[in-house]
């Protein structure tokens, strides 16, 4: 698998689970509303989630993402929080479900989760071994 065929399989699964910690506690919790910029990995999320102020002690996180056969996907890097109004406005027309969501996509509340991935590996169920993705 390419870093290509990753971001295909992140989009066709939909759903993540982001773990953050804040240096004493860790979190796990579902996440949608992803897309690929480039090379990082956009999230939507509310500035004053749990999430948002784990992310500001400890700026870095990872992604899982999973199917139902058990093969997955681990992304992990460095994270930024922006309230960019460019950066949420090009998040909610690259996610057309966040419409749902978010009703105004200037609302201070709304933010956009930045990650930068430095590992990606993939395991497959076939050997249980993980295979490093390189990143271009």
């Amino acid at each position: 698998m390419n870093l290509e065929e990753v971001k295909k399989f992140i989009k066709q699964v939909g759903w993540g689970a982001l773990a953050t910690a804040d240096g004493r506690k860790v979190g796990v919790r579902p996440m949608s509303g992803l897309a690929w910029k480039e090379n990082q990995l956009w999230c939507a999320t509310g500035a004053s989630s749990s999430k948002a102020a784990q992310l500001k002690k400890v700026p870095y996180a990872e992604y899982c993402f999973c199917d139902s056969t058990g093969k997955h996907v681990r992304v992990a890097g460095a994270c930024t929080i922006s309230s960019d109004n460019a950066d949420k406005l090009w998040l909610y027309k690259a996610v057309p479900a966040l419409k749902e969501h978010i009703a105004d996509p200037a609302s201070p509340e709304y933010v956009v989760l930045k990650m930068t991935p430095d590992n990606i590996r993939v395991m497959e169920i076939t050997d249980w071994k993980y295979t490093q993705i390189e990143l271009k």
